[in-house]
């Protein structure tokens, strides 16, 4: 009988041993985290390094001390409303085979070329090829709605007066209206393999770019983007 307990008490001593090295081994190497994360983020970018230029990418690193389990996927994400470039924070999630959510900080800066004002302009004046200059530099760093193309500019009015050297700004032009209010529009929605297109009447006046609302001829709000032609664009 003593015997009997002895093998069963190793056999439990051991059992446990290799459970708890189990435990150790399913801890998921904060490497594959940061790569999962760095190839969302050029996933996120591409179209910014093919138009813009070079993209330099860093996802800080863990703390060393923390210990997560292994996963089945990781599910890189940006919080809602957040842009891929600059000071970010990155969040990694795992639903299975225990689910938890980690957050990186993380630094991409996208170097390229935009506009500036050539020369002084003023308040009223239709902007040409001639009143920009195009320079090279970090657009990340930049603020929302700097011009990278020289199309964003070119006849569009200035809403003030600025000197040369100025970054153009989307902000900085007059807006014109490609949706006005009570207009007949077009609902455009589109996914994975098809595109469905609706009449609406719209519900308010929208540049292109701008939110618009519109209603449908079945009595629904709906919310989008407003572009040239009237149409709304939903996502």
């Amino acid at each position: 009988m003593k015997k009997l307990k002895k093998l069963i008490c190793v056999f439990f001593t051991c059992s446990l041993a290799f459970n708890l090295s189990a435990q150790v081994t399913q801890n998921i190497d904060s490497a594959t985290i940061i790569r999962e994360a760095e190839i969302f983020l050029k996933n996120q970018t591409k179209l910014l390094e093919e138009n813009e230029g070079k993209v330099e990418i860093t996802v800080n690193k863990l703390d060393p001390r923390l210990k997560l389990q292994a996963c089945d996927q990781l599910v890189p994400f940006l919080t809602p409303g957040s842009k891929a470039w600059g000071k970010i924070t990155i969040g990694v999630q795992c639903s299975t085979p225990k689910p938890w959510t980690i957050y990186l900080g993380a630094n991409v800066k996208v170097s390229g070329g935009y506009f500036v004002t050539n020369k002084a302009v003023s308040m009223g004046q239709m902007l040409t090829e001639q009143d920009l200059v195009k320079i090279q530099g970090e657009i990340s760093s930049l603020p929302p709605g700097t011009i990278t193309d020289e199309k964003q500019a070119i006849g569009k009015t200035m809403l003030a007066n600025y000197p040369a050297g100025v970054n153009l700004r989307k902000e900085m032009f007059k807006l014109i209206p490609v949706i006005q209010q009570g207009q007949s529009i077009k609902v455009s929605s589109s996914g994975n393999g098809f595109t469905v297109s609706n009449e609406a009447t719209a519900l308010n006046n929208a540049a292109e770019g701008q939110v618009a609302k519109a209603k449908t001829a079945g009595g629904q709000i709906i919310s989008g983007i407003a572009r040239v032609g009237g149409v709304i664009e939903v996502n």
